[in-house]
C-alpha cells in the first residue's frame, strides 16, 4: 500500500525493507490493554489497532490482560523483546503508578519506548447541588474546610487526584469520597446529589449534562470545549489548572526507530480520518497524535505534579 508514494527505485527498496519489520515473522502485533474489555481505554486501543492495520496492512490485535491498577499488563509490555510485536496501551495512572505502589515490576521511564500520545480528554467538574459556578463552590469550602465533598472511582485515580491539585492550588480542603468498581461507581450517588461533586471526562458526564441531570462548572482543558462553549475553563478562574486524562502506545524499551516512526506516522494517518476523528471529537476527545517528545514529556509533569498531591495526601503504599 505504500507503492504510491515511492518514486525511485531506491526507495522502493528501503519502503519494502520498513514494511516486513513485521511481516518476517509472520505474526500479528499485539496491543496489550491493561484494563478489561468495554472501558474507555479498551475502546481506544480497538479504534487504534483497526486503524493500524487498515493503514500498514498488517494485523493488529488488542489482548486486555487487567489486574493491579493497570500494573500487570503494563508489566507484560516491558518484558516483551523489543521487535515490534508487543505494544501496549497505557492510561494516565501510567504517570502517577509509581507513587501508589511501593515497588513496580518496572521502571514508569526506563522501561518503555513512548512512541505517541493518542488522544486526551478533558476533565469537567459537575454537580447535581445547586451551586451555580466554581466560584460559588469554592466560596462553600473556604467556609466548611473539609465538608465539600467528591465522589471519584478510587483512591489515586485522575478524578480523585484533580479535586485535591484544586483544593493545594486554592489553599481549600475537600472530603473525598472513593468507590470502587471503576466505571460509573460513584455517578447514582452523583445524581442523587449525596455528595457535592465530581471530576471526570467530558464525554463521560456529556448525556448527563445536557439532559439536565448534571451542571457543568467547569472544564480542565486549556480551552473552552467547543461542546460546552458557554462552561468557563478552571484555569480561567486559576491560572495554571489543567485536568485531562489520555491514553497513549507505548512499547518496551528499545523498538526499532524505523518501527516506532512508522507506527507514528500511521497513527497520525488514522486518527485524523474520518469518521475515527468526527467520533472521537463529538465524544469530547481531543485528538493528539502526538511525537515521542511530547508524550514523555507529559507524563514526566503529570508525574511531578500529581506525585505531589499524592506525597502530600499519604495516599501510595505506606
Amino acid at each position: 500500500m505504500f507503492i504510491r508514494f515511492l518514486k525511485t527505485t531506491v526507495a522502493l527498496g528501503v519502503a519494502v525493507v520498513s514494511c516486513n519489520v513485521y511481516a518476517q515473522s509472520g505474526k500479528p502485533t499485539q496491543i496489550i490493554v491493561p484494563y478489561s474489555a468495554g472501558g474507555t481505554t479498551d475502546r481506544i486501543a480497538r479504534l487504534v489497532a483497526n486503524g493500524l492495520s487498515q493503514e500498514l496492512g498488517e494485523p493488529f490485535v488488542v489482548v486486555n490482560k487487567p489486574g493491579a491498577s493497570g500494573t500487570l499488563g503494563t508489566a507484560e509490555v516491558a518484558r516483551a523483546p523489543a521487535d515490534g510485536h508487543t505494544l501496549g496501551v497505557v492510561f494516565d495512572s501510567q504517570a502517577v503508578n509509581q507513587y501508589m505502589f511501593k515497588s513496580l515490576p518496572y521502571d514508569t521511564f526506563k522501561s518503555f519506548d513512548y512512541i505517541s500520545l493518542l488522544v486526551s480528554a478533558p476533565h469537567v467538574l459537575t454537580t447535581a447541588k445547586s451551586y451555580g459556578s466554581l466560584d460559588q463552590l469554592m466560596r462553600d469550602a473556604k467556609a466548611r474546610p473539609g465538608e465539600v465533598s467528591f465522589g471519584s472511582t478510587g483512591v489515586g485515580t485522575s478524578n480523585h487526584l484533580y479535586p485535591l491539585l484544586l483544593a493545594s492550588l486554592t489553599n481549600s480542603e475537600f472530603l473525598p469520597v472513593p468507590y470502587q468498581g471503576g466505571g460509573g461507581s460513584f455517578l447514582p450517588d452523583l445524581l442523587a446529589g449525596r455528595y457535592d461533586f465530581a471530576s471526570g471526562t467530558l464525554g463521560f458526564f456529556l448525556p448527563y449534562i445536557k439532559d439536565g441531570k448534571l451542571r457543568a462548572l467547569a472544564t480542565g482543558g486549556r480551552e473552552r470545549s467547543p461542546l460546552l462553549p458557554d462552561v468557563p475553563t478552571v484555569a480561567e478562574a486559576y491560572p495554571g489548572f489543567e485536568a485531562s486524562s489520555w491514553v497513549g502506545l507505548v512499547g518496551p524499551a528499545g523498538v526499532p526507530k524505523e518501527v516506532s516512526d512508522r507506527l507514528r506516522n500511521a497513527l497520525r494517518k488514522s486518527l485524523n480520518s474520518s469518521p475515527i476523528k468526527e467520533q472521537l471529537l463529538a465524544e469530547g476527545f481531543v485528538i493528539e497524535a502526538s511525537s515521542s517528545e511530547d508524550f514523555i514529556a507529559r507524563v514526566r509533569k503529570e508525574a511531578d505534579r500529581l506525585g505531589k498531591v499524592i506525597k502530600e495526601n499519604k495516599l501510595g503504599e505506606q
